[in-house]
């Protein structure tokens, strides 16, 4: 049975890769959820954190138990947790940044490209690269019926294999064709009818036939 201290040691041993790991996902706008990238990720900032810590301030996060019995090691631990180093927790948190940037700037494609390994410039599929890149844009939904959707854009998946597609409009406006017109609308000689929506949530793109990108 691992005693209390040990389990401490191993604590803090792994909280800067956790830390790590922690910011990058939230900087990044690829959400890693997989178990297996998880811990690979979170083995990573651990490694890089306490080699950086030990090697450029001499400073790592846990203390060494080594050695200790259980009661000197109680006391280490009361002793070290007075005068903690926070260092090593920088780190960590400066490391997921710069790799969170480092992901949403595709740095590792362009250079792949650049050494001619690879053809690829960026990360994403186009679903997320126009979402990422046009923020703030107004668009038009329009659907295979005639109908169309207008909105701000407030949410949309951000999938990384694409697989999901789902969108959450605000200050939407449905255009609904009047008849049988089922050509695409607004347009010229098609009388439309609008239908203000206020919020909607897109869960299923399948009648989808275009996403229009309006200019302000």
């Amino acid at each position: 049975m691992i005693d209390s201290f040990e389990a401490f040691s191993v604590l803090l041993l792994i909280l800067p890769g956790i830390l790590g790991f922690f910011v990058y996902n939230q900087v990044s706008d690829f959400k890693v959820k997989d178990t297996l990238p998880s811990v690979s990720w979170v083995i990573f900032f651990l490694l890089a954190t306490q080699i950086t810590s030990i090697g450029l301030f001499g400073q790592s996060f846990f203390p060494d138990l080594g050695a200790e019995t259980q009661s000197g090691a109680h006391q280490k631990i009361t002793a070290y947790l007075g005068d903690i180093s926070a260092t090593p927790l920088i780190v960590a948190a400066a490391y997921g940044i710069l790799f969170g940037f480092l992901k949403n700037y595709s740095v590792s494609h362009r250079i792949l490209k650049t050494l001619k390994f690879s053809k690829r410039i960026s990360s994403r599929q186009p679903w997320n690269e126009v979402f990422h890149e046009r923020r703030g844009i107004w668009v038009v939904v329009r659907f295979k019926d005639g109908t169309a959707l207008s909105g701000w854009p407030h949410y949309y998946a951000d999938d990384q294999g694409g697989e999901t597609q789902q969108l959450y409009l605000k200050q939407a406006v449905w255009f609904v064709p009047v008849g049988e017109s089922k050509t695409f609308v607004p347009s010229a000689g098609t009388q439309v009818q609008q239908v203000p929506a206020g919020e909607v949530l897109l869960p299923d793109m399948s009648n989808v036939v275009a996403i229009e990108l309006e200019e302000d």
